[in-house]
């Protein structure tokens, strides 16, 4: 593919493509799943960066009538804007790209890096079970590039017709993506600007893994659509996988913390950024006799880190993470019977569930002079479940069940044994050792500092 020509739209039918993939085969015919006709080309743009290309400054309009479009634009540090799209239409592919300005050597092979990531993140989409692949384009350069932003929109066979749609953008202080379709929609947002409170990668894996395992739980508890929660849980891990106190450039951040942190400051907290990410199911009308009972999931879950003080042995943090899922379902009396709700009383035999359950965590540390003064713990999950019987269109029980558990910690005894310069556990104890028992102990805390949703299992962590 050549973009020096004043043309910056290439379209290309079936022998083109062949051409342009340089296939050794004389005829070719259009692979026919979205996934194959995208198959390499994101990669192969922005490959020809690296080959020193010349990219026009000029765009011209794509075709108005695209069956899929996969669009990717990029700033760099200099000011030059980059632009780049991917379409499918008729038998054929127009590919489109253009620049602002001239770029240097450098942004040419930052832009060429992204090139696996642009193609898993077309991948991912033009599946036909949808997936989100954002962690390449996530994890930009920002030595060289400003910022990135990726836009996709695939037809999907459903009737009525409808489009899938994802929409990613990340720069130096935040990452957000918004997905919509007929299912319904979903939204991550991480806020990168704060750097202090991050953890390692190992912690960091912890707690996407605990949080994953709360939305499962949701989506059960809620009835939610699997598909839609599975496309949450890609892109809240891809997108919560940002730098780490290890090594805080790695991921495409570059903003210095306020102050270093002390390793049982770190063991209090999630070690994610903070984030609000939510899932919004399209509400449907089951029952067509009882239009005010609508099937409906939403879920929002969400964390935010303070760190205070006028200096750093005056430091107070704080961490809040909180979830809600609000649901409301039909099932059949029978368990694993059938739900045909129609006109007929006959239809009318049911349960109508409505689920409201809340969750929050809070710690809070305070130093004074350097000495730990204040570490507290506070934890509630609450649930409520309200169930209608219907026999014969008519109401035959009402019940609600509400649970609950708070759990209350005094993190003084757990934290202050490990602070610098806490004495050894006995005499013979040597450094090493306490080094790793203190290693050992932070880290088990750590585990402990994760949202948990259930009253039951926040009832058993009260055991421990």
């Amino acid at each position: 593919m050549d973009w020096a020509s004043p043309s910056t739209v290439v379209k290309l039918s079936s022998a083109g493509l062949a051409a342009a993939r340089q296939s050794e085969a004389e005829e070719i015919t259009l692979p026919p799943t979205t996934a194959m006709r995208f198959k390499d080309l994101g990669a192969d743009m922005l490959g020809q960066f690296k080959a020193g290309a010349v990219i026009p400054v000029e765009q011209a309009a794509l075709p108005e009538t695209v069956d899929n479009k996969f669009s990717l634009s990029i700033t760099t540090r200099s000011g030059v804007k980059v632009d780049l799209t991917l379409a499918s239409l008729d038998d054929g592919m127009a590919l489109q790209v253009s620049a602002s300005g001239e770029l240097n050597d450098d942004e040419r092979n930052a832009l060429s890096g992204l090139a696996a990531g642009f193609q898993a993140a077309i991948d991912g989409m033009a599946l036909d079970d949808q997936q989100i692949r954002l962690g390449g384009l996530a994890g930009f350069d920002s030595k060289f590039l400003q910022s990135v932003d990726f836009h996709a929109a695939v037809k999907q066979s459903t009737l009525p017709p409808s489009t899938q749609t994802l929409d990613f953008h990340a720069d130096g202080t935040q990452r957000k993506v918004s997905i919509g379709g007929a299912a319904g929609k979903a939204e991550v947002s991480i806020d990168t600007s704060k750097l202090e409170s991050l953890g390692t990668r190992e912690q960091q894996n912890k707690a996407i893994s605990s949080y994953l395992k709360e939305f499962d739980q949701a989506t059960a508890r809620g009835h939610g659509d699997a598909k839609l929660m599975t496309m949450f849980k890609d892109a809240f891990s891809d997108m919560s996988r940002t730098s780490t106190r290890e090594a805080e450039q790695d991921r495409g951040l570059s903003l210095p913390g306020k102050w270093t942190l002390a390793a049982e400051d770190h063991a209090a907290l999630t070690g994610l950024a903070d984030f609000s990410a939510s899932v919004t199911q399209a509400p449907a009308w089951s029952n067509p006799l009882r239009l005010g009972e609508k099937d409906s999931f939403s879920y929002e879950v969400s964390q935010n880190t303070r760190t205070e003080g006028e200096r750093r042995d005056d430091r107070t943090i704080a961490q809040s993470q909180q979830s809600h899922l609000s649901a409301q379902f039909h099932e059949p009396l029978k368990k694993g019977g059938a739900l045909k709700l129609d006109t007929t009383p006959q239809s009318q035999n049911y349960e109508y569930h409505l689920i409201d359950d809340t969750a929050s965590s809070n710690v809070e540390l305070g130093y004074k002079d350097g000495k730990l003064v204040k570490a507290s713990l506070l934890q509630t999950a609450s649930q409520s479940e309200q169930v209608l019987k219907f026999m014969m269109g008519k109401l035959a029980s009402d019940k609600t069940t509400p649970t609950s558990h708070t759990l209350a910690r005094d993190l003084m005894d757990s934290l202050a044994l490990y602070q610098s310069g806490a004495p050894a556990r006995s005499a013979d104890e040597t450094s090493e050792a306490r080094d790793e028992r203190r290693k050992q102990s932070l880290s088990a805390l750590s585990g402990n500092m994760f949202l948990l949703a259930t009253p039951s299992e926040l009832a058993a962590r009260d055991s421990l």
